[in-house]
C-alpha cells in the first residue's frame, strides 16, 4: 500500500507544477525552500512517511503526550488513506472527513464534554473506499470517524463521535464553549491533497497545493489587512463617550480590530460548512466607495443608505462603552480582547449576541449569487452583486508571505469565476479587497499589495 499510495502522492505533485515554464515563479519557489526555518513551511514534495516525520518531530514541540500519537509505520499509513480519500468524489463533491486517533471512549467524556462517542457494534476497515461511503452520514462539521488499529496493525473505523458545529467557532467569539473536540490526534480531509492534522483544536501541520504549513497562514495576522481598516478604528474610538475617552480604563485599539475580525471568521466559517461559495467584498469609505459602487457592480439588492445599515458600528460602539464599564470596574488600565473574552456581564452576552446574529446575516447574504458589498465600516450597501468592468488580470500572484514580499506569479483564468471576478475587480479597484469562498471551502482575500493583484489562501 505504502508504495501505490507513494506514486499517488507523487503524481499529484507533479499535477501541480505540470506545464509550469521556469519563471519568476519557480524562482519563488526554490526562495521558498531556502528559507523554510524563517517561514516555516515548504514547497517540496513529502510523502506519506515524510508527513509522518514532520508530525512526530512536531509532537514535542507542542508539548503533546507521545502516548497520543501512532507509531511512525501506522501514521504514515493513516495520513496515506486520508490523502487517497481526498482524491475521491461522492455524488460529484469532493469528500471531506474528519478521522480521529481515539483508543479509549472515556477520554471523550473527560476532554471533550459536548461530545457523543458512538461505537460501532462490528469495525470496518480503514480503506478511502469505506470513508467516501461513510462521509455523507458521518458529516465533516458534525462529526468524526474514530479510528484505531486491530490486533494485526491494520487501521479499522470503531465508530464515530458527534462534536456539533461549537468546534468551528472556537476561536471565532469569547463566549464559545470551549472542549467540543477531544484531546486526540485528528486528519481533517478538507479537499484534494489538503488536510490539516491537529490535536484536538491545536493546530499541528497543513499540506496543501504543494506545501507543507507548520505554522498557520491567516491573513488577519498580516500588518496590510488591518491597515486598510485603520481609519474606521480610530473613527469608532473617537466616537466613543467623553466619559469613556477621559476614564482611568482605556480601550486598546487592537480591541476593535480582534473584534472585527471575529465576526467576519464567523461568516466564513459559516459561509464554508454550507458549501455553496461565497464572495464579500468591502470598498473605500464615502463618497470614493459610492462610486465604486456605482461604477462597477450590478446589485440582485442595494440597500437603501440609513442608519440600519450601520449596525455593526452600532453594536460595536455599544459593546466597547459596557466593555470599558465593566473593566473600570475591575481596575483595568487598558482593556484587550483578552481581558473582553474573561468578562463574565450580562448586558455583553446580550450584545455579543447580536454580534453573533450579524456574522450569520452576512453568510446569508453570501449564500446568494454575486458578492456581498460592504464599506470598510461594515455598513451593508447590497448583496447579489455582479462585479463588471472590463479591467481583465491575465497575472495573479498567489502570496508565499503575509506580507507578499514574496509571491509567485500564476495564470488568473486558471481558477473559477468567482475567483477571476474578484482579481478582475481588484485589478481595476486596487482598494478593494475581496474574499472569495469556494464551493470546496477554500477561502481566499484578494487585495492590491505591493502594486500587485495578490491573493492569500486563508489557512487559519
Amino acid at each position: 500500500m505504502q508504495e501505490e499510495s507513494s506514486l499517488a502522492w507523487v503524481r499529484w505533485h507533479l499535477s501541480v507544477l505540470d506545464g509550469a515554464p521556469e519563471t519568476e515563479a519557480n524562482a519563488n519557489v526554490r526562495s521558498l525552500e531556502t528559507n523554510d526555518k524563517e517561514m516555516s513551511r515548504t514547497m517540496e514534495s513529502v510523502y506519506p512517511k515524510g508527513l509522518a516525520e514532520r508530525v512526530k518531530a512536531r509532537w514535542p514541540e507542542l508539548n503533546i503526550s507521545a502516548s497520543h500519537l501512532p507509531e511512525p509505520g501506522p501514521l504514515a499509513d493513516l495520513i496515506d488513506i486520508a490523502y487517497q480519500t481526498s482524491l475521491l468524489e461522492e455524488e460529484s463533491r469532493h469528500v471531506t472527513a474528519r478521522i480521529a486517533f481515539l483508543d479509549r471512549s472515556d477520554s471523550v467524556a473527560a476532554s471533550a464534554p459536548l461530545s457523543t462517542p458512538l461505537e460501532f457494534d462490528a469495525p470496518i476497515p480503514l480503506t478511502p473506499h469505506s470513508v467516501r461511503k461513510l462521509a455523507a452520514a458521518v458529516s465533516y462539521f458534525r462529526s468524526l470517524l474514530k479510528v484505531g488499529l486491530n490486533a494485526s496493525g491494520g487501521w479499522q473505523i470503531q465508530g464515530m463521535v458527534t462534536t456539533g458545529t461549537h468546534w468551528i467557532n472556537h476561536d471565532a467569539g469569547p463566549h464559545d464553549q470551549a472542549g467540543s473536540l477531544p484531546a486526540c490526534l485528528i486528519v481533517h480531509v478538507n479537499g484534494p491533497g489538503h488536510l490539516l492534522i491537529t490535536y484536538g483544536a491545536q493546530r499541528v501541520l497543513e499540506s496543501h497545493g504543494g506545501m507543507v504549513l507548520e505554522d498557520a497562514f491567516d491573513p488577519f495576522r498580516s500588518a496590510w489587512l488591518p491597515r486598510r481598516f485603520v481609519k474606521v478604528r480610530e473613527s469608532l474610538l473617537a466616537d466613543l463617550p467623553a466619559t469613556v475617552q477621559q476614564g482611568s480604563s482605556q480601550i486598546c485599539e487592537s480591541f476593535v480590530k480582534d473584534f472585527a475580525q471575529s465576526v467576519v471568521r464567523r461568516a466564513l466559517r459559516l459561509s464554508r460548512t454550507r458549501r455553496h461559495g461565497g464572495m464579500l467584498v468591502y470598498l473605500p469609505l464615502g463618497d470614493e466607495g459610492e462610486r465604486i459602487a456605482d461604477d462597477w457592480f450590478r446589485f440582485r439588492v442595494r440597500f437603501k443608505p440609513n442608519d440600519h445599515t450601520k449596525r455593526f458600528r452600532q453594536m460595536m460602539l455599544r459593546l466597547m462603552e459596557r466593555a470599558h464599564q465593566v473593566g473600570t470596574r475591575h481596575g483595568l488600565q487598558v482593556i484587550t480582547w483578552d481581558d473582553y473574552q474573561h468578562m463574565d456581564d450580562t448586558e455583553l452576552m446580550k450584545i455579543d449576541r447580536e454580534l453573533i446574529e450579524f456574522a450569520h446575516l452576512l453568510a446569508d447574504l453570501m449564500d446568494i449569487d454575486g458578492s456581498l458589498v460592504l464599506d470598510r465600516s461594515f455598513r451593508l450597501i447590497g448583496f447579489g452583486a455582479e462585479i463588471l468592468g472590463d479591467s481583465h488580470a491575465k497575472v495573479v500572484h498567489r502570496a508565499i508571505d503575509l506580507e507578499a514580499t514574496q509571491a509567485a506569479p500564476e495564470a488568473a483564468d486558471s481558477a473559477g469565476t468567482r475567483h477571476r471576478s474578484a482579481y478582475r475587480l481588484v485589478n481595476g479597484v486596487p482598494d478593494a479587497v475581496a474574499v472569495v469562498v469556494s464551493q470546496d471551502g477554500d477561502v481566499r482575500f484578494v487585495a492590491n499589495q505591493n502594486d500587485r493583484t495578490t491573493y492569500w489562501p486563508y489557512l487559519p
